[in-house]
């Protein structure tokens, strides 16, 4: 599966446990495709296809700043991807779902 995705990020106030740490909450939102592309890993299905699907993105974290390192944060994350599940060109695979994936992540970000 590859995505690719935009999104509108907002800045929030941070609440009092935030503000002590220096952190920087965020909540985003925005959409884009997401690609499905079937391999040969193990044996796959005959017609299988790829396969691009709308997505509706979702999420939030926070940065942190790092001590003594100016400009770098430690960024926490959770995004949510909603889209139609895919059936890769097979109508016996069509469910005609909604499906969600998760997305959590940590990083750096390094800010210029």
């Amino acid at each position: 599966m590859h995505q690719a995705t935009g999104g509108l990020v907002v800045n929030l106030p941070a609440f009092r446990k935030l503000r002590e740490l220096k952190a920087s909450p965020y909540v985003l939102a925005g959409g884009g495709a997401l690609v499905f592309d079937p391999t040969n890993n193990g044996g796959s299905l005959p017609g299988v296809q790829r396969q691009t699907v709308g997505v509706f993105v979702y999420g939030g974290g926070a940065d942190f700043p790092v001590p003594n390192i100016r400009r770098v944060a430690l960024r926490l994350e959770y995004r949510g991807l909603v889209y139609n599940a895919p059936n890769f060109g097979l109508s016996s695979l069509d469910t005609g779902k909604v499906t969600h994936t998760a997305e959590p992540s940590a990083g750096l970000v390094f800010r210029f």
